[in-house]
Formats: C-alpha cells, structure tokens, sequence
C-alpha cells in the first residue's frame, strides 16, 4: 500500500511537468510569416433598419485564402491536428447585440458565441520526427524529436448577420478596435507564446449605420416566385453542357409606402445562399447524385455563375422600381440522371453596401 501511495503521489507530482500541448504547435502564414490579418470596414455599411430581423445577413466581406504553415515548437513527435479557435480574447461579446460577426468556411457560417470553441480544420504537424524538423523554418526548439511540419490552405470570409434585437437609437454601431475571430492552434488550446500562431479580426464596425430604409424584395421567375425548367428530355444528357437557360429578376420596389427616405443612391448588393448541396461553389444539387445541377448568372454574363455567399454589386437605389435580370441554367454533370421531379431553392439577400 505504501508503495501504491508513492507512485500516485509521484505521478501527481510530476503533472506539471509534462509537456504543455497548448504550446506545441506554431502555426503562421506560410508566405509571410505574418501572424495577424484584420479584416477592415474602410467605407460606411448602410442597413434598412427593416434588416434588423434574425439571421438577415447584412454584409460579407470577399473570400480571403490563406496558406499557413505549422510547426511543432515544444516537441511532439505524435503531430497535432489545427484547429481554429473562436473569439480567442472572449471580446466578440462585447460586440452591440444587434449584429452578429462570424466566418463562412467552405460555404457554412460558423457563428462565434462560445457555445462550439473551436473547429478542427486539419492535420497541423504528423510523424515521423526528427531532429532537423526541430530546427526548419522559425521553429528553435530543443527538442530531440519534433514533428514533420505540413502546410494547411484555407479559404475563408467573414460576415454580419441581425440578431433580432434593435439597432442603437442613433443607428451607429459605436464599437471600434480590433475583435479577433479565430486563432489557428493546437489540440492543447491556445498557445500563449507571443507571435507564433495566426489570428484573423474584424475592424470598423462603427462604420455601420441602420437608416430608415426597407425596400420590398421580390424575385420574379416564369411561375410566380419559381423558375421552371419544364421537362427536360434524358436523351439530351451531354456532361457538361447547359441544357437550359431561363430567365428570372431580382425586383427592389421602393414605391411601397413605408419604404422609407434615407436610402436614395445607396448601393445595393446582394448575396445568394441554398440549403441544398453545392458543388464547385456555384452549382445547386437538386438531387444528390442525380447527374445534374443548377447555377445562377447575370442575364448579361451568362456562362459566369455566380458563388454563393459572396457579395455582388446590383447598383445604386433610386427610389423607385428596379429590376436585375438573371439566369438559372441546368447543367448536366454526368451521363445518367435521376429520372422524376426535383426542386431546389435559393435565398437573395438585398443589403446596402
């Protein structure tokens, strides 16, 4: 017995001891070796205070691909996943609770609230050890063994969603400074060592302004609010060719009463997003599998499709009635198709930019 007790007690002397895996992966730019990006809010954002409903997306900034590289620092040669760690300072709840800040990775929107920490987003560093890889890039560990260092790319956009609850009486978002989103680390959690581990955030979110403005939306298609392909014969199948193209508008009516009077030559963007499966970025599945797809372009740049959650200029409000044209094409993506109807939705979200 007593020798039970003094190997316990010995084992619980040397925890602390123990290599801290919180420190054990460095993970920078792999160009730069930059460990900071901000995101900035240069010029003004307007939103219809008519937005300021739950889940409105209000502004996205473009797709931003960063190559990081990460390194084992603290010596462990087993390798590490990276993860992204969310709001690493605990600062984005200071945010007006207004307005949601998250980041959209490979078409899902990742809101930072606490409630899921972090994100795995690959293999950090993985075996076999060995002494160089202690001392390649900006890594001096003393360990005898480190991890082989690997490179992770990531793409990336941030945006701003309505909560649901009121923008501030004066409209103006009033918080300044820098609010970091995420932190790229180890399996450990967050590596206190200064400057070695990537962190992107968010700056000029007092460049938000709600106004008195709340256009009416509307999408036109040849059924109502629907685009319609009609039948589409199998004996067309062709891989990769667009079989059919039909036009659709994008309606912004500003001669609703109501619609408000501070938005006059505001500019208008809008954002297109699906609850369906994707492809490419661009391509909804009606079906999985199903040999076909469905993508949105300009009327006027038909064989351009359009990415969904990214941002796109439609033009300045006059306060009257405008209309945007677009195309849905289908588009054969194999040599079978699933035989039977199908549907499929897409959601246009109309901001100011």
């Amino acid at each position: 017995m007593k020798n039970f007790l003094f190997r316990a007690l010995t084992a619980l002397l040397l925890l602390p001891a123990l290599p801290n895996l919180a420190w054990a992966l460095s993970c920078k730019d792999a160009m730069t070796e930059s460990v900071n990006q901000v995101i900035p809010l240069l010029d003004e954002i307007t939103i219809s205070k008519g937005d300021a409903v739950r889940g409105r997306l209000l502004w996205r900034s473009e797709d931003y691909t960063v190559g990081f590289r990460c390194v084992d620092a603290q010596g462990a040669p087993q390798g590490e996943d990276a993860f992204f760690y969310w709001d690493p300072d605990r600062t984005v709840a200071r945010i007006h609770p207004s307005i949601e800040v998250g980041v959209t990775i490979k078409h899902v929107d990742h809101k930072i609230d606490g409630g899921n920490p972090r994100m795995r987003v690959g293999k950090g560093t993985t075996p076999p050890a060995n002494r160089q890889n202690c001392k390649m890039y900006w890594n001096h560990s003393k360990a005898k063994k480190c991890a082989t260092s690997l490179m992770l790319n990531v793409t990336f956009s941030v945006y701003i969603k309505a909560t649901g609850s009121p923008p501030p009486p004066s409209g103006h978002i009033i918080n300044h400074g820098v609010y970091d989103l995420f932190q790229v680390d180890g399996e450990g959690g967050l590596n206190t060592s200064p400057n070695s581990n990537f962190r992107a955030g968010i700056s000029g979110l007092g460049q938000i302004h709600f106004i008195a403005c709340n256009p009416t939306i509307s999408v036109i298609g040849n059924a109502g609010n629907t685009v319609n392909f009609g039948r589409i014969p199998v004996a067309d199948i062709n891989n990769g060719a667009i079989q059919a193209q039909v036009p659709f508008q994008i309606q912004v009516d500003m001669t609703q009463p109501g619609s408000g009077n501070e938005c006059s030559n505001q500019m208008l963007v809008a954002s297109i997003s699906t609850l369906n499966s994707v492809k490419d970025g661009s391509l909804i599945l009606p079906k999985l599998n199903g040999g076909f797809g469905i993508a949105i372009s300009r009327a006027d740049m038909p064989g351009r499709f359009i990415q969904f959650k990214q941002s796109m200029p439609l033009g300045p409000v006059n306060n009257a009635l405008m209309n945007y044209d677009f195309l849905a094409s289908l588009i054969w993506i194999g040599d079978n198709a699933k035989l039977g109807p199908f549907s499929a939705t897409a959601t246009v979200d109309v901001t100011f930019r």
